[in-house]
């Protein structure tokens, strides 16, 4: 059955993006997320009904074929396509499994310049360590709707693509694991994600590394946060109350159909 499809991606965070329809079987979504003989994403975004007031229901599959909660780069790339294919403006509801999100379109002569998106209230959940090898890493533990592990001794790529499988294997269900060194006022990042492994870029990685490093006092400001990760930089504001909001571009890359 042919597949109407549109790419996008979130500072590199790439997505098969499908819009209506009825939700795919998870074997699907890790054809087409298959760089070498599929599409090529980090996960599959299907927009759906709304199921409450909301402009429309995000649905995430990663390249596993696991579901995913949240996902801040997708919910921008969704928001992005849902106000150039529905005229919606301004702000607007996208519903997940985490909860509804409001997402704010900014607009500039050339079109959508970034999105918004209220991701709801961090909820720290105290810290974990982890034993690979000889090596005890100590890290923060912090829910944005879904689970991060945030390690704060640096922002090493190779460090993550080793540490982060085998932490992730620790926790039932998986977690996300961000690496972050985090000092004036700005944070450097590397997540490996659950499901999906070393990424460009990680939204809610990205909000979770910066409640982490506001929690351990390692930085002085709440807003913004600069959060520089491989793909590009996200802006963070966490206030009082650990509500956070991301800022960040979502770019679509082409559309196109496919029989996989």
């Amino acid at each position: 059955m042919s597949l109407h499809f549109w790419k996008y991606h979130g500072l590199g965070n790439d997505f098969v993006v499908v819009d209506g329809g009825d939700l795919m079987a998870p074997a699907r979504a890790v054809a087409l997320c298959d760089r070498r003989r599929g599409v090529g994403a980090d996960g599959v975004l299907t927009i759906l009904p709304a199921r409450g007031d909301g402009a429309a229901y995000m649905h995430i599959y990663n390249p596993d074929g696991s579901v995913a909660a949240m996902c801040g780069n997708g919910i921008r790339c969704v928001a992005r396509h849902l106000s150039e294919t529905r005229a919606l403006d301004g702000d607007f509801v996208v519903e997940t499994d985490s909860g509804p999100r409001t997402c704010t379109v900014h607009r500039g002569a050339g079109g959508v310049e970034a999105i918004t998106v209220d991701m709801g209230r961090a909820r720290i959940e105290g810290t974990q360590e982890f034993v690979v090898g000889a090596e005890r890493i100590r890290s923060l533990r912090v829910s944005m709707g879904n689970p991060h592990a945030v390690v704060l001794d640096g922002a090493d790529p190779a460090r993550a693509g080793t540490l982060g499988p085998a932490i992730e294997a620790q926790v039932p269900g998986g977690v996300n694991v961000g690496f972050a060194r985090a000092g004036d006022g700005e944070i450097d990042l590397v997540v490996w994600e659950r499901g999906a492994g070393l990424t460009e870029a990680c939204g809610t990685g990205a909000c979770a590394a910066a409640v982490a490093a506001l929690h351990e006092g390692r930085l002085g400001r709440r807003t913004p946060i600069p959060v520089r990760l491989p793909g590009g930089t996200l802006e963070i504001s966490v206030d009082d109350e650990l509500s956070v909001r991301m800022k960040g571009p979502a770019e679509r890359v082409f559309e196109g159909d496919t029989s996989l």
